[in-house]
């Protein structure tokens, strides 16, 4: 009989989880998960975990959980990032503010990648309290800076749980049992700061490049790298402290050199997964080059843009997903209404025939209509583009 091989086992340690999703369904993704790691004895946090994950469709309820199209065309893949995932919760005894919820999301998301999961039995603080979140923290002065950010939410519930377990709540007896993983840790993830919603986008694009090397000396200089052009810039501060970094390494010239030219091949690489190059884009992989001293590299061209030339009376065009725009959500039903009154003529689906234009919340939407739109060379145009052309905005 066939056994599943597990991750060897950890000390049982409680393990806050939380995630944001594209919805509810069985379809649906997640679309930024954190994790808060806490001491079994004294359940002080020992470590941290998040990251935003490109769902590879379209992200869902945007007025909810904050996150658009553009903040993760350039994040991980849950695959890319399951191994790190399933190190953290193997042996761990989760605790969660609706814990089925959240298990059940990332039960699927270990399937999709072929990978064994028991997700155990441990401490769902919603039973416990029979609350919502703010109002359980709010009962207990718990301070909650942002709802429905990950890391805000896990970083609260480990709070919550810990208030819980000092009044003698039950943490779970069934730790995670995580199956083999065939991928190695990755180590890198697209964040989002808890204060300011944007991440730069030099962090992001930076941030979704794989590193090319296995040698752990370079990919620790590679690291150091990467937090030095967050801003887009190594000052001479910065450089003469990488430079010192390589020499302690053991790094040559020529190698670093060598590391340069493949970091800004596999930058480029990121830039183009989803087939468009934005103008920003552009931009910021020009500037990479010239901080990293690269004169006789090629800056992609950004990919053309569709603007609201596409929008052609009694053209066929799509809607996808539900667009704030100005503080005011707009329904897909509300815009095909609006495409009427224009003389435009909605249509249910992007088809290579049928359709002539899309309409997203945003151009670098990863839904399925979007990425026929791109296979089919159908312009894409912004609700807001789209919005000014029918001259409500």
């Amino acid at each position: 009989m066939h056994q599943t091989r597990f991750m060897q086992e950890l000390p049982a340690a409680p393990v806050v989880i939380d995630v944001e999703t594209t919805g509810f369904g069985r379809l649906d993704k997640i679309v930024e998960i954190a994790i808060v790691a806490m001491d079994p004895d004294s359940w002080e946090t020992v470590d941290e975990y998040d990251t935003l994950l490109n769902p590879e469709r379209d992200v869902g309820a945007t007025g909810v959980h904050g996150i658009d199209a553009s903040m993760v065309e350039v994040a991980p893949v849950f695959g890319e990032v399951v191994a790190d995932v399933a190190r953290r919760l193997n042996g761990a005894v989760l605790v969660a503010h609706n814990l089925p919820f959240d298990s059940r999301m990332l039960r699927r998301e270990f399937d999709r990648n072929g990978v064994q999961v028991e997700m155990g039995n441990g401490l769902c603080t919603l039973r416990a309290t029979r609350q919502k979140l703010p109002a359980a923290c709010k009962e207990r002065d718990i301070p909650i800076s942002r709802a429905h950010r990950a890391l805000a939410d896990a970083r609260a519930t480990a709070d919550l749980a810990r208030c819980l377990w000092s009044e003698g709540a039950d943490l779970g007896a069934e730790p995670v049992r995580v199956g083999y993983v065939a991928r190695k840790p990755s180590q890198r993830t697209v964040r989002r700061g808890l204060v300011d919603a944007d991440m730069s986008p030099m962090h992001r694009v930076v941030a979704r490049s794989h590193y090319p090397h296995s040698d752990e000396f370079v990919c620790a200089y590679l690291d150091a790298l990467d937090w030095v052009l967050d801003d887009g810039v190594i000052d001479q501060t910065e450089r003469t402290e990488i430079e010192r970094l390589a020499r302690e390494w053991g790094i040559s010239d020529g190698d670093r050199r060598k590391a340069h030219r493949e970091y800004f091949d596999c930058i480029v690489a990121a830039a183009k997964r989803d087939g468009v190059v934005s103008p920003a884009e552009h931009d910021i992989i020009a500037r990479i080059a010239d901080q990293l001293e690269l004169a006789d590299v090629e800056v992609p061209a950004p990919t053309p843009v569709a603007g609201v030339e596409a929008l052609v009376p009694g053209g066929r065009v799509c809607f996808t997903g539900t667009a704030f725009v100005d503080g005011k959500m707009w329904t897909r039903g509300e815009l095909e209404a609006l495409a009427r009154q224009a003389g435009l003529a909605p249509v249910a689906s992007v088809t290579k025939t049928g359709c002539d234009a899309l309409v997203a919340a945003n151009v670098a939407s990863g839904s399925s209509k979007a990425l026929a739109a791109r296979r089919y060379g159908k312009p894409i145009v912004s609700v807001a583009d789209f919005l000014t052309w029918a001259g409500v905005r």
